[in-house]
């Protein structure tokens, strides 16, 4: 049966490493050379004027900085349960 085909790989983890190979090629997971375009964050209407408070605080505060630069993390606007902001870096 096709058991028989795949024992090695669908017989569970085994308990030793592989043998050793010469590893001949790469797998670039990050692009060093990516460039990504700004967008300003999006929120939802209702979220709106907390994100504008929020980042006027942060500000306010000094934890936030206005930069100049190539590239950033996406600012992502979640609410929460009760209806509120929650702010997360997508990085």
């Amino acid at each position: 049966a096709w058991q028989q085909e795949f024992v090695d790989i669908v017989n569970g983890t085994k308990k030793e490493l592989p043998p050793w190979r010469e590893v001949n090629h790469e797998i670039n997971l990050i692009d060093e050379g990516k460039q990504y375009k700004y967008h300003l964050p999006c929120c939802l209407q209702a979220l709106q004027e907390q994100l504008c408070e929020k980042t006027n605080r942060y500000l306010n505060l000094k934890w936030w900085e206005p930069q100049a630069a190539t590239q950033a993390a996406p600012l992502l606007c979640i609410p929460k349960k009760d209806g509120t902001l929650q702010t997360a870096l997508d990085v």
